[in-house]
């Protein structure tokens, strides 16, 4: 995608353009804890799963929402960059339904909906995951199976980034730094649009994460948690999946790792121990590390840190590691050494025999 220049241009505009969205995000927040506050739209500590211990407002997602959106538009006028309607419609619907969850609480099914209703929004717009590569340099195109691929792996990120949403400032920074990861990769690419997306969703986060870093005087909510993860899951098809030479998932999986891993424990504990998937429980790996003495802001920290490895291995796997068979193995030592440690922290067994039935 052309924007009316190149190289060094092309860049200041979208750093300009980018903290333009991050100055939009800083600006709403306020306005958006004063109307919840006076609306009563809090999140009520329970004592129980939930961390914090006072009410805090929870429509943070609406400032990454609109910053987000308002600068893409800006973006689009008068430049060879058209606004891009299909994520405007398909990302609005799963962020509506974050919201309304977050306002009403939806039933399992219901929010199951919203997502499935977006994501096809999403591909029928033309997102989609065409091929694999797979080991020994094969390629494969899916054909029609491509359709239930890409809506598996839309829904599975969206509730990826959903369900580490556990602590302040947790699912906000492990977006940012996945969007500003996917940014780089789409656009050593060549894949200008996207990469763009992903600046000025690194902008939005960030400007958010101002006021959600711990202590948290606002929450993102269902809305903007389901909003980042099906964003991150549109531009990383865009901007790696479609780019990539080496194992066709094997990027998008490492810059999405944290909540992917953290996701994979849940379904394996809640199989484990005979509850619904869609259950909530206290084994999430942020819960078995405050369990250990860490602060929120430690662990925090921590996951950040987990976040910037992954990326930086996804990085290098883009750039240095073209045969497939290589990034397949690497992506397995990591998830194995991953494995172990969640293993270790106890994220395969419900605390304190715990056996709770709640909405995720």
């Amino acid at each position: 995608m052309y924007l009316g220049g190149e190289g060094d241009k092309l860049l200041k505009q979208v750093l300009l353009f980018s903290f333009l969205s991050c100055i939009l995000a800083l600006a709403i927040v306020p306005l958006i804890i004063r109307f919840s506050e006076k609306k009563k739209w809090l999140d009520m500590p329970d004592g129980k799963r939930k961390i914090h211990t006072k009410p805090i407002p929870c429509g943070g997602g609406i400032a990454v929402f609109v910053a987000f959106f308002l600068t893409v538009f800006f973006l689009s006028r008068g430049r060879d960059f058209p606004f891009p309607y299909f994520l405007f419609m398909g990302g609005g619907v799963i962020f509506l339904t974050g919201l309304v969850d977050d306002l009403l609480s939806l039933p399992p099914w219901g929010k199951l909906a919203g997502q499935v209703l977006g994501a096809l929004i999403l591909i029928k717009g033309g997102v989609t995951i065409q091929f694999f590569t797979l080991p020994w340099d094969k390629m494969i195109y899916l054909g029609n199976w491509s359709y239930p691929l890409t809506l598996f792996w839309i829904v599975g990120v969206t509730n990826a980034l959903n369900l580490i949403d556990g602590l302040d400032g947790l699912s906000a920074g492990v977006g940012a730094i996945a969007s500003f990861t996917l940014g780089i990769i789409a656009w050593q690419e060549g894949r200008i649009e996207p990469a763009i997306l992903s600046f000025l969703l690194t902008g939005a986060t960030t400007g958010f994460l101002f006021y959600n870093f711990p202590p948290a005087k606002i929450f993102i909510g269902d809305s903007g948690a389901l909003f980042l993860g099906g964003m991150l899951a549109t531009i990383s098809i865009q901007g790696a999946v479609k780019g990539a030479a080496t194992f066709t998932l094997a990027v998008p999986i490492l810059i999405l790792g944290v909540p992917i891993l953290d996701t994979f424990f849940a379904i394996v504990r809640r199989s484990k121990n005979h509850l619904p998937v869609s259950s909530a429980d206290r084994g999430h790996l942020h819960h078995r590390l405050l369990e250990r003495g860490y602060s929120q802001r430690k662990a925090v920290v921590l996951f950040y840190g987990i976040s910037i490895f992954f990326g930086l291995i996804a990085i290098l796997i883009n750039n240095f590691v073209q045969n497939s068979t290589y990034s397949l193995l690497l992506l397995l030592f990591l998830f194995a050494f991953f494995w172990q440690w969640g293993k270790n922290l106890g994220v395969l067994d419900l605390p304190g025999g715990e056996k709770t039935v709640e909405k995720s």
